[in-house]
């Protein structure tokens, strides 16, 4: 159980690394409060902070609240909520944390209701469940949304740890979802990222996502191969000629 709790800490600072890097004022003032909405929530993905002050309550709520909403928008609120969540919950005042919490699980339910198609806003919205007490087995479908609706897009890999680290207590589609997603990290070339993964809530499990890695190019197995021998993890990769291990080499 304790694993499962450690696996629901911070979200946009997995493989993500968010920086101290603010955005200026300034910067904000210039710009259609939509699309300087939407420029602050790419900044959080990309890796960039932003100092609370530069986006306004004012703003967030309203992009919430319009009658006709706006897709970029909104999105992007729920986006910059999640941020001032994980800020509030980083300090000491859990009252605040709990509050941003709340607001941030409205924040997403209205944005699902103008792009249910997101992925992204789905898997936001089965992570905030559970950090707000829901059990893993009420929330599956938002899980199974968020595969399905974003199979492939570039913040998969930071979804790939919290879901191996349930894996046991998954479905077996979803558990197969779990698998099918750490192939397609190796297949895209993302080497540090599937180390990462391995190295922490996936070693568990190793075996069998390295089984599915067959079809995957040559060269990107090489590659794994040789990374989690730096790392001192012995594994077998598919199609890999074991080495022996030398820690010295390295």
């Amino acid at each position: 159980m304790t694993a499962v709790i450690n696996a629901f800490g911070r979200l946009t600072t997995v493989l993500i690394a968010l920086s101290s890097a603010s955005w200026a004022v300034s910067f904000l003032s210039n710009l259609d409060e939509g699309v300087a909405l939407n420029n602050v929530a790419n900044a959080v993905l990309s890796g960039s902070g932003f100092k609370r002050n530069s986006v306004s309550e004012a703003a967030l709520s309203a992009a919430e609240t319009r009658k006709i909403c706006n897709p970029r928008e909104i999105r992007a609120a729920a986006i910059i909520r999640l941020r001032l969540y994980e800020t509030a919950a980083d300090s000491p005042d859990m009252r605040l944390a709990d509050q941003r919490l709340t607001t941030l699980r409205s924040s997403v339910r209205e944005a699902l209701g103008c792009v249910p198609t997101d992925g992204l806003l789905w898997f936001i919205e089965y992570w905030s469940a559970i950090n707000q007490g829901g059990h893993v087995s009420d929330h599956l479908e938002a899980l199974r949304l968020s595969y399905r609706l974003a199979p492939y897009e570039g913040w998969i890999a930071l979804r790939s740890p919290y879901v191996l680290a349930i894996y046991d207590t998954l479905p077996p589609d979803l558990q197969e979802s779990a698998r099918n997603e750490f192939v397609s990290i190796v297949r895209t070339g993302w080497i540090r990222d599937a180390v990462k993964i391995l190295k922490g809530a996936g070693w568990r499990h190793h075996q069998v996502l390295l089984a599915g890695l067959g079809t995957v190019s040559l060269d990107f197995r090489l590659q794994l191969a040789r990374a989690l021998r730096a790392e001192g993890l012995m594994a077998d990769v598919p199609g890999v000629e074991p080495q022996e291990f030398r820690p010295w080499r390295y």
